[in-house]
């Protein structure tokens, strides 16, 4: 039976693979536990990457797609394109508009463990008075584009987003909702999260057993890295009898900041040490 978008949305991004014994699928911790909605991942990931997959309808092949290395940033909620009159997707994009946007992560291991999303809509020109607005975020993302931007063969066009399907990873996807992306704002986090778990995980080791051990049901929890973080909370990959299990905790305050983040941190830690 397939899961329904709320069910799938309720599944942690570190899932378990289907397939597994029921009694590894247990999660051991709270699930329902702030985090992200799937919109703010999408928007999150689409802000943060600068490099796509752009489909169109090839206008040479009979319509079969056409897939093509494009660089983009996100433009009031839409990814807008800096590209050439010569380029075989700006033609394709002249007989139908219809295409899609893969966004994809990078990063080590299995590469489907990895979050993306795909963006759909029609691709059109923008308008002249967009022109001035869309340059500078283009070139705010991408200054080596200023070689290039104000030739005459060169254009911005823009991918109305009408649909978007994320995938977080294993057993972790959904068509979310197009009001829901548009209202949805990247993680205010993203850009410090490396710098804080890189922090966490080579001097704080300790701080994050104790964690697992008393804020969740992981409590023979022998090592703990921590594999993300947003202004809701983090996710920690707890080393247990069972294995690696994945283990996501709540801040008492959203963390917009890394100070705030530090301060979330150091208040749950005097809570742990309260429960020992």
């Amino acid at each position: 039976m397939r899961l329904s978008e709320k069910d799938e949305d309720n599944l942690p991004r570190h899932g378990v693979p289907k397939g597994q014994r029921a009694r590894q699928q247990e999660l051991l911790y709270d699930p329902d536990v702030a985090k992200p909605s799937h919109a703010e991942y999408s928007m999150t990931m689409a802000c943060k990457q600068s490099t796509a997959t752009l489909c169109t309808l090839s206008q040479r092949k009979d319509d079969y797609p056409y897939g093509s290395f494009v660089t983009y940033v996100i433009f009031k909620g839409n990814p807008i394109f800096c590209i050439s009159k010569l380029a075989e997707h700006t033609k394709n994009l002249e007989k139908s508009p219809k295409s899609s946007l893969l966004i994809a992560e990078g990063g080590e291991g299995n590469p489907l463990a990895l979050g993306r999303v795909t963006l759909v809509g029609d691709c059109t020109k923008l308008p002249d008075e967009e022109f001035d607005s869309a340059k500078e975020a283009f070139l705010e993302r991408h200054p080596s584009a200023s070689f290039y931007v104000d030739f005459e063969d060169f254009s911005f066009y823009r991918l109305e987003v009408e649909s978007i399907r994320y995938i977080g990873g294993f057993g972790r996807m959904s068509w979310v909702g197009t009001n829901d992306w548009y209202d949805a704002d990247p993680d205010p986090l993203d850009s410090s999260a490396d710098d804080i778990i890189e922090h966490m995980n080579d001097d704080h080791r300790d701080a994050m057993i104790l964690f697992c051990q008393k804020m969740s049901k992981a409590t023979d929890t022998t090592d703990a890295v921590m594999v993300s973080i947003d202004k809701y909370g983090f996710e920690m990959s707890a080393t247990t009898g069972d294995g690696p299990r994945p283990i996501r905790l709540a801040f008492k305050n959203h963390a917009y900041t890394s100070d705030d983040a530090r301060k979330e941190l150091v208040s749950m830690v005097r809570d742990a040490r309260k429960l020992e």
